[in-house]
């Protein structure tokens, strides 16, 4: 009788648990599967960084796509073919629309397609290389006592505590800058095709430290992927000796007119003590001797013996880095460097909008082989080469498609967000000339048949204006009269 109780109340209690089980599985709901985002057959030929979700994007990337330009996750307008471009596009410092010294910059640069990116390095007091371009804190970078501090006198523990600036809003960010070794693994992190590294060095160094930068440079990013440039040129001299096959870039100072027209700027008041400091060599250049001065001291390296001592010195695969200034007033300067297997970049201290307008006196054949930029490749390339001039091959559906296609070919896809808000008006952004109608209305003038007279002398006689003084019927307006108490 004991067991038959006891196995009944074993079985008793295992039903039970059975019975707890069932009921949490069912009043645990079974978590539902993520939506996998299906690219349309109409849209496989894009990059993979192509948006193909949203209202109607079939319609605008197609329509995009007419003008060889695409849309990003990011938001950004990007080129689908830069074959038309033939220039080497290096971004300044990284994408200019973030912050300097940042991993952001370098990222996004290599997204957009640019064919090199530029970084500056330099070392600190404990003989760490990192990523910054000026020589004190305070601009890009800001140290959170508010203090500036020369970097060759800092440590990377005091460098890690640097703040890194909002370039629009100038506000500080909760970012520090990177390392030059951090530097180096982004850029092999999201490099592609052949994109390359423009590593300018902007302290004067002995050799070991040379050789440990260019071993870190091997280590993450391998030969072939990234090239030096410097103002030195005992440093480049250094650098053949350690790496025979690396391209080297000799930065020749800025034109005389140039540094006379930034230290104008900054007497007039125009720019703001970043602007200072984003051009601190030269200016105090310029400011120590007087521009009078400075201009004495400029070193010119565009004539045929300059290039040939210039090349004996650095090897054939190296170049010269021009002022856009020096690179109009010498513009032979490229068949030389040819003939003697050297290259030609341009950069301006005067602003991207005065170097684009530069470049854009040239012709094809007369472009130097690269331009360091602070500027989109699709701008570059458009103003340059009109990489993204409408085909007109495909008819548009949706409200924004029929915006793109009907927008000019100056159309500034850069800003195609904002641009957006006036396509109900019929308005666009120009590349060059900011607002403009898509449409301009014709103009119908009216011609006067009326002959004006004239008196014996041939001038026409003044007449007055006839003046309708009718009045029209009196109109009486009758107030109310106040009631007293």
């Amino acid at each position: 009788m004991t067991s038959r109780v006891g196995s009944r109340y074993f079985y008793s209690i295992i039903l039970a648990v059975l019975l707890l089980t069932l009921t949490g599985c069912k009043s645990t709901p079974t978590p539902s599967p993520k939506p996998v985002n299906v690219t349309p057959a109409e849209l496989s030929h894009l990059p993979t960084d192509a948006t193909t979700q949203g209202l109607n994007i079939i319609d605008t990337q197609l329509s995009l796509g007419d003008r060889n330009l695409y849309l990003a996750d990011n938001g950004n307008i990007k080129m689908l073919s830069t074959a038309q471009c033939q220039l080497d596009i290096s971004a300044h410092r990284g994408d200019f629309r973030q912050p300097e010294s940042s991993a952001n910059a370098i990222v996004s640069a290599l997204n957009d397609n640019f064919n090199s990116v530029e970084i500056d390095v330099m070392l600190l007091k404990d003989g760490t290389w990192v990523n910054h371009h000026d020589s004190q804190t305070g601009r890009a970078t800001v140290y959170y006592t508010g203090e500036r501090f020369k970097l060759n006198r800092m440590s990377f523990q005091a460098f890690s505590n640097l703040k890194l600036r909002d370039k629009q809003t100038n506000n500080l960010l909760d970012q520090r800058p990177i390392a030059a070794v951090e530097a180096f693994k982004t850029f092999a992190a999201y490099r592609h095709n052949n994109q390359q590294l423009n590593v300018e060095i902007k302290s004067d160094t002995n050799g070991q430290k040379l050789v440990e930068l260019d071993n870190m440079l091997r280590k993450y990013i391998g030969l072939g992927g990234f090239y030096y440039s410097a103002a030195d040129q005992e440093i480049l001299y250094k650098l053949r000796g350690i790496n025979p096959s690396v391209y080297l870039g000799f930065i020749q100072g800025g034109h005389p007119t140039s540094i006379e027209k930034l230290a104008a700027d900054l007497r007039k008041g125009v720019k703001n003590d970043a602007y200072y400091l984003d051009n601190q060599q030269n200016l105090e250049l310029a400011g120590r001797y007087g521009t009078k001065r400075y201009r004495s001291r400029y070193k010119d390296y565009t004539a045929k013996s300059s290039l040939t001592k210039l090349q004996k010195k650095l090897g054939s695969n190296s170049g010269l880095h021009l002022d856009i200034r020096s690179f109009m007033q010498h513009p032979r300067v490229s068949y030389r460097a040819h003939q003697l297997g050297m290259k030609i970049y341009t950069y301006s201290l005067n602003g991207t909008d005065y170097h684009q307008s530069q470049l854009l006196k040239l012709t094809t054949d007369q472009l130097p082989d690269g331009a360091i930029v602070d500027a989109t490749p699709y701008k570059i390339c458009q103003r340059l080469f009109n990489a993204s001039a409408p085909q007109k091959r495909y008819h548009a559906s949706s409200h924004v498609g029929r915006y793109i296609t009907s927008l000019p070919q100056d159309a500034d896809f850069d800003r195609f967000k904002e641009m957006l808000g006036y396509q109900t008006e019929g308005y666009y952004l120009s590349l060059t000339s900011g607002l403009k109608a898509i449409h301009s209305a014709a103009v119908n003038i009216v011609p006067n048949n009326i002959p004006t007279p004239l008196l014996e002398h041939g001038f026409p006689t003044i007449t007055d204006e006839i003046i309708d003084n009718d009045t029209g019927e009196t109109i009486i307006l009758r107030l109310p009269s106040r009631q007293t108490n």
